[in-house]
């Protein structure tokens, strides 16, 4: 870890000393401090981690504040969070744990949907079981899909 991200998860450590557990995990404290690091890590080689590093210090600056009083800065702190995921995410491809699952087999229920009612209307007889049939096997692959992306970033330690 490089000496900006020590002084910056350090800093907010002593800020937020005291603070509720149940607050600290409202506010995503520990997702924060997690994407923080990360930031540190890549800003070498990433350009939009090099110009996060300063919104990171200007809200870190206020960070007390943010958790304990509604207003401007409590809204500030919640942007950088989302956009510190969101980036991460997007150019680096660390994923909340089950994304892909959760993508997947709902891409997959869909689809597997879709071909059943197109098979449906397209054999006469029993109607409504092709059309479960293509439900349950469409969510059944997605499922499997899902589950083998997340577990390839796990193994590759990308949760996010």
């Amino acid at each position: 870890m490089d000496k900006w991200t020590e002084s910056i998860l350090m800093e907010i450590d002593q800020k937020l000393e005291g603070t509720r557990e149940k607050d600290l995990r409202f506010f995503r404290i520990d997702e924060l401090q997690r994407n923080i690091e990360r930031v540190g890590r890549f800003s070498g080689s990433c350009s939009e981690c090099k110009r996060m590093k300063s919104e990171i210090e200007s809200n870190v600056n206020h960070i007390r504040e943010a958790v304990e009083v509604p207003g401007k800065d409590r809204r500030n702190l919640d942007r950088l969070i989302s956009s510190l995921a969101r980036h991460i995410m997007k150019a680096h491809h660390f994923y909340p744990p089950w994304h892909h699952n959760y993508l997947y087999s709902f891409y997959g229920l869909v689809i597997g949907s879709m071909a059943g009612a197109l098979i449906m209307y397209m054999i006469p007889g029993q109607r409504w079981e092709i059309l479960a049939a293509g439900f349950s096997l469409g969510l059944i692959i997605g499922q499997l899909i899902g589950g083998k992306k997340d577990r390839s970033i796990r193994n590759e330690h990308k949760l996010m």
